[in-house]
């Protein structure tokens, strides 16, 4: 978990103040609350705790069986059957062509890379007070954008700030995924070099490790479909602008598939997959609309 911070803030390419919301001084507030951020790998750590994982065995299809019942095949050969088969397999789900082939994911024409920069002394003194304070996102006039944020650790942990410098794709090589990831942060560091230079230096000493890069998609709605033994979860289910809220979308779908699981008492699994999915499709694409909007105003 990481210390709180006290908004989000909106600079200019000289990192000027242009737009902030804060978040109110509160008598007594605790410290732990909504405003706080979370490190995703640890998180990631304490959800896995617990759970049977196994890698290298990609998911490829699943076959419906009688009984109600579902076989998921792997690509090691191997198989399992079991009463439901959630794809929470993220935009690129493996899961959604097959049981929903009219769904469509949409690009957006925008592409962002993406890293970790350790918060050394030397980071803290290149980096925005906004940065370090809370959230906040440094906007062009010409469609580039970069967020910046930091992470420090409440109890233990490398602290780092976290940065993307996105854009029109037209602006990235056509070979960026394929690229080094030194390569990938080398033009991240030129597509801002002509803003404030303490943008470009941040992402030079950025963990190479750490630098990837995507494009921007959405997802138009899909009506609710003949619930089955498979469902979906998270971007599987409605890719999104990121807005810093698609995770927690997911993370509310996986409360409430298991809330509508774990209440039925005897009744139908079926039954509360269904009304699982009627209220995730509902808020989970009024989310989708939201970040869209958002990202064009």
């Amino acid at each position: 978990m990481g210390r709180r911070g006290s908004g989000w803030r909106v600079l200019d390419p000289q990192l000027r103040v242009i737009q902030e919301t804060l978040v109110p001084e509160t008598a007594g507030e605790r410290e732990d609350g909504r405003h706080l951020t979370v490190d995703r790998q640890t998180l990631r750590r304490i959800l896995l705790d617990g759970l049977e994982v196994r890698y290298r065995a990609p998911f490829e299809r699943y076959e419906l069986l009688a009984g109600g019942r579902v076989r998921a095949h792997f690509g090691d050969g191997t198989s399992v059957e079991t009463d439901l088969l959630v794809g929470a397999d993220g935009t690129h789900s493996r899961v959604r062509p097959q049981l929903l082939p009219e769904a469509e994911i949409v690009e957006l024409g925008q592409t962002e890379i993406f890293g970790k920069t350790p918060l050394t002394d030397r980071a803290r003194d290149l980096a925005p007070a906004a940065a370090i304070d809370g959230f906040c996102v440094v906007a062009g006039t010409d469609g580039r954008f970069m967020p910046l944020a930091a992470h420090e650790f409440r109890h233990g942990g490398d602290d780092y700030l976290m940065w993307v410098v996105g854009g029109p794709s037209a602006l990235f090589p056509a070979d960026l995924s394929t690229m080094d990831k030194r390569d990938r942060r080398e033009r991240a560091a030129e597509l801002v070099a002509d803003w404030h230079p303490h943008l470009a230096a941040l992402v030079r000493l950025g963990d190479p490790a750490t630098v990837g890069s995507t494009t921007i998609r959405t997802a138009n709605p899909v009506a609710h479909w003949e619930t089955v033994p498979v469902t979906l979860l998270g971007d599987a289910a409605h890719t999104m602008v990121p807005q810093g809220t698609s995770a927690a979308v997911a993370l509310r779908d996986a409360a409430l598939l298991c809330r509508r699981i774990t209440e039925r008492g005897d009744g139908p699994l079926l039954t509360a997959v269904e009304s699982y999915e009627t209220e995730m499709l509902e808020y989970g694409f009024a989310e989708v609309a939201r970040s869209l909007a958002s990202a064009s105003s």
